[in-house]
């Protein structure tokens, strides 16, 4: 079982689409994100899904674990396209693991150390680069569209509406400057 990670949007709810939700001046894409999973745990039928390193199901959920993951896409997603080293700390309590993505020749190695009891076998997996970065452009279409389908006006604030129209995220600018 290779390295796997993806978000099956709730089901469409019939209701008006809710009206933009202005960030606040010094809202910061964290606590976008952090609201935005908030507005799909309430839907109660998305389902957020890691997995790899000998574990199929990892134990995640789409109010916390989904939120400390999507807090650390864009940062990743640059990094895998830059060929660059990237951390993400999935922090949450009983997941507790590091993910290190290593750039290696067309591939990404994966690093996985966990800080719980948990050990991942194997330690390390790969994934050829463009496999890694379409499962990562198509969980945040998928996390865009869930904010669609619960009718969030969140679905129409950036950068969630780019990643609807652009097939996945961008680097993050601060709405407090930008």
């Amino acid at each position: 079982m290779s390295f796997s990670v993806s978000f099956r949007p709730p089901a469409p709810k019939d209701a008006p689409l809710g009206d933009p939700v202005p960030p606040e001046p010094d809202e910061e894409y964290e606590t976008l994100v952090m609201e935005a999973c908030e507005a799909l745990a309430e839907a109660g039928d998305g389902a957020f899904r890691m997995g790899g390193f000998g574990t199929p199901e990892w134990p995640v959920d789409v109010a916390y674990d989904l939120s400390a993951f999507m807090e650390q896409l864009p940062d990743l997603l640059a990094g895998v396209r830059a060929h660059r080293e990237v951390e993400v700390d999935l922090y949450s309590q009983g997941l507790e693991r590091t993910l290190t993505f290593r750039p290696e020749a067309g591939v990404v190695a994966i690093h996985c150390a966990s800080r719980t009891r948990w050990v991942p076998d194997p330690e390390c997996e790969r994934l050829p680069q463009g496999e890694l970065l379409a499962m990562l452009d198509e969980l945040a279409a998928d996390f865009a569209d869930g904010l669609v389908a619960v009718r969030s006006g969140l679905a129409e604030v950036s950068p969630f509406c780019e990643w609807r129209e652009r097939g996945g995220p961008r680097t993050p600018r601060s709405t407090a400057t930008g």
